[in-house]
């Protein structure tokens, strides 16, 4: 009879480098203990082919088996004084003989050592050499507490010295210690607690000590007199500040013409202009309406303007029809005059219209739109309700900076420099030599 029996051989190759294929290691993992016993497995399924001595490697390098770390048995491995230092490959080495031909047969064993666990480290939670600042007088509570999963024992101390040598029994006591658990672990706190803070409880640590083990920590709390409160001060500073402002802005919208009029006559009265013009202000007004000349806008022209501003103002103003020479031409003296003015006036009324090509105008407003090189100065001797007659470049100034409307009748109140209409004027025109308003209402009442 014959048997026969089939057997499957893989064959494996030495990795890049390596004495062993990673793929057909013999893996463990160990805690750390005091030593490590390594078998070379399965030598017995050899019989007595397998020779002795086995050799040793670690990583594939031979191991000192006399340097003492070492030790053998007849399959085995001692690795003493086991530490996580000792993980690695491991490899080991024997003889096989077989018809007369010697073989090497090699296990490769993946040892990992795994540290023990230890007890975590107790964490203190409060203190932490933390700073508090406190109110005179205020009770207060100091929380001790600390994480720890084993028995511990926290107190207070200050300057070295129980609490209860502090303060005595009634102002300065401590709290039972009480523990608890928690999810994050075992947490300890004992509390110390102030009836009322004191002037001599300021700049002073007090520790809490934590003994666990053969080992203790501690760490302070310092109780602090607050910094003085300066945010109300502060709110009611700015809040003063803010509505200065508001009152300074209100009270310069309402009285700016006022205050300008004031800070020339207090400051600039007697300064004279050095610009080399000759005229305060060219005045320009319609002559002529339908072919016949308008009352009221000459006695406004001729008489109101230079009554107020010539003489209780000293300004000087040029009105061509008053001030010019028969035979000058009229086209170079009103661009030369004009030139040589610091303002233009210019008179509307309702009942006229100023014509597009009134050279005066015309030249006025190219000095004073293209060329800028003078203010125009927009007054209405009455409301005009309509301004389809009235330029273009009428209406743009007017637009910009608004007109000086008329009211009432040519009194001898309304003759005074110090009305409203008046200073609005005063207030458009530049300083000029002239008097203070007080000196000016004497001087309107002398006349």
């Amino acid at each position: 009879m014959c048997i026969k029996k089939i057997r499957r051989v893989v064959v494996f190759n030495y990795d890049d480098g390596l004495c062993y294929n990673h793929s057909i290691k013999f893996r463990s993992e160990i805690t750390l203990t005091t030593s490590l016993t390594i078998e070379c497995p399965f030598l017995d399924n050899y019989g007595n082919y397998w020779k002795i001595p086995v050799k040793w490697f670690k990583e594939c390098e031979p191991l000192d088996l006399d340097s003492g770390h070492y030790g053998t048995a007849p399959k085995a491995l001692i690795v003493k004084n086991l530490s996580t230092e000792d993980s690695g490959n491991y490899t080991c080495e024997v003889p096989f003989i077989y018809n007369g031909v010697t073989y090497k047969l090699s296990r490769t064993m993946e040892h990992t050592i795994l540290d023990l666990e230890k007890d975590p480290e107790p964490v203190m939670l409060y203190p932490k050499n933390d700073i508090i600042e406190v109110e005179l007088g205020t009770p207060i509570t100091l929380s001790c507490r600390a994480l720890f999963n084993g028995s511990t024992l926290l107190f207070w101390t200050f300057n070295e010295s129980l609490i209860s040598d502090y303060a005595g029994e009634d102002r300065v006591i401590t709290g039972d210690p009480v523990e608890t658990v928690t999810e994050d672990g075992l947490l300890h706190f004992i509390d110390l607690n102030f009836t009322k803070v004191l002037e001599e409880d300021y700049n002073r640590k007090f520790y809490c000590h934590m003994f666990y083990t053969t080992k203790s920590i501690k760490f302070y709390v310092t109780i602090k007199k607050p910094d003085p409160n300066l945010q109300g001060v502060l709110i009611a500073v700015f809040l003063s500040l803010f509505l200065v402002i508001v009152i300074a802005i209100i009270t310069i919208r309402i009285f700016k013409v006022d205050i300008v009029l004031w800070y020339r006559s207090s400051c600039l009265a007697k300064r004279a202009s050095n610009d080399g013009k000759m005229y305060d202000a060219y005045v320009i007004y319609p002559k002529k309406f339908s072919g016949t000349s308008s009352y009221e806008m000459d006695i406004f022209v001729l008489k109101v303007l230079p009554e107020v501003l010539e003489k209780q103002c000293a300004y000087q103003l040029f009105i061509l029809g008053r001030d010019d020479l028969p035979g000058q031409a009229l086209m170079d003296l009103v661009d030369e005059t004009i030139s040589q003015s610091r303002r233009v006036i210019i008179v509307l009324g309702n009942m006229f219209c100023v014509d597009e090509s009134d050279f005066e105008q015309k030249i006025a407003m190219y000095d004073a739109l293209i060329r800028n090189k003078i203010k125009v100065i927009l007054i209405e001797i009455e409301k005009i309700t309509d301004y389809t007659t009235v330029p273009e470049s009428i209406k743009y100034i007017k637009q910009k900076q608004g007109v000086v409307r008329w009211k009432g009748e040519f009194t001898e109140d309304a003759l005074s420099p110090n009305t409203r209409f008046w200073k609005n004027i005063r207030y458009q025109m530049p300083p000029a030599h002239r008097y203070s308003d007080s000196e000016l209402h004497y001087i309107h009442s002398e006349d």
